[in-house]
C-alpha cells in the first residue's frame, strides 16, 4: 500500500458508504486526515460511526442530489472544519437502460446526482478551501468519454464532469486550486457481484476487451485519488486521468 501523510489536513468525501468512497475514507483514516463525509444510507452512517473516531471524522446523513440537504451538510463542515484541503466528489448513481427507453424523470435523476451534485458541492467547498494547497478530485468513468451501448444517461453525466473538471481547473487556478477527474475502468466495488451473475456475456467480454485481463480493484483507484488530492501531485491540474487497465489504449 502506498503511505501519504494526510496528518491535520481536512477532506471532504461524498458517497463514502461503499465500494471506491468506503476505501478512500478508509485509506484517507490511515493517512492521519480529518475527513467529513456524506452517504444517503442510514445503514452505511451506522456503520461508519461505529468504525471511526467521531473526533477525526463527521458523518452526515443525506443525499447529494437534494439541495438542502448538501447546503446543510456545507453548514456543517464550516462550523466544525473552518478550512479544507481537498475536496472528493465521488457519489453517484448508475443507469442501464436503452436510449429510446429512459424517461424523463430518470434522467433528470442521473443528472441531479452524477453531475448537478458535483457541480453544486464544488462551487460550496472551494470557498472554504485553503488557497495555494488544495485540490477537487471527481470521479468519473471511462464511459463519459468512450461511450457504451444503454449508458447514455450515465455517459452523458460522466462525460460533463470530465468538462465541468477541466473548466473548474483553468478558474480556480489563481486561487492555488487543483481539479482533476479520474476515470476508472471496471473495478470491483459494490455492484461487481450482481454484475458478474446478471451479466455474464459482457462481463467476460470486459475481460477480453480490458489488457490487463482483470478488474481492478477499489484500493487501486484509492491509491491514486490520494495522490492526486496530495502535495505529491501538485503540477497536476485538468486533466481526466484514466485507471482503467488499459482499457481506453486497446
Amino acid at each position: 500500500m502506498i503511505k501519504f501523510d494526510f496528518k491535520n489536513k481536512n477532506i471532504v468525501l461524498t458517497g463514502a458508504g461503499k465500494g471506491i468512497g468506503k476505501s478512500i475514507l478508509e485509506q484517507l483514516y490511515k493517512s492521519g486526515a480529518n475527513i467529513s463525509i456524506i452517504t444517503r444510507s442510514l445503514s452505511d452512517s451506522n456503520k461508519i460511526k461505529k468504525k471511526f473516531n467521531l473526533k477525526r471524522v463527521t458523518v452526515f446523513c443525506g443525499d447529494v442530489s437534494d439541495e438542502k440537504n448538501l447546503l446543510e451538510f456545507f453548514r456543517l463542515v464550516k462550523k466544525k472544519m473552518k478550512k479544507i484541503h481537498g475536496l472528493v466528489n465521488n457519489a453517484g448513481i448508475r443507469q442501464r437502460k436503452q436510449f429510446q427507453k429512459i424517461e424523463k424523470k430518470e434522467l433528470d435523476y442521473v443528472i441531479e446526482n452524477n453531475l448537478k451534485s458535483v457541480f453544486k458541492a464544488s462551487q460550496l467547498f472551494s470557498k472554504i478551501m485553503k488557497k495555494n494547497s488544495s485540490s477537487i478530485v471527481n470521479i468519473s468513468s471511462i464511459v463519459g468519454p468512450r461511450g457504451f451501448k444503454d449508458l447514455t444517461g450515465y455517459a452523458m453525466t460522466k462525460g460533463g464532469v470530465i468538462a465541468l473538471s477541466k473548466s473548474l481547473a483553468v478558474e480556480l487556478a489563481d486561487k492555488g486550486i487543483r481539479v482533476n477527474a479520474i476515470c476508472p475502468g471496471f473495478i470491483k466495488s459494490s455492484y461487481a457481484k450482481n454484475f458478474k451473475k446478471k451479466l455474464p456475456s459482457i462481463y467476460k467480454y470486459t475481460i477480453e476487451r480490458t489488457p490487463l485481463k482483470r478488474w481492478g480493484t477499489c484500493e487501486e483507484v484509492s491509491n491514486l485519488v490520494l495522490f492526486i488530492l496530495s502535495n505529491k501531485s501538485s503540477y497536476i491540474t485538468g486533466n481526466d486521468i484514466y485507471i482503467d487497465g488499459g482499457w481506453s489504449s486497446n
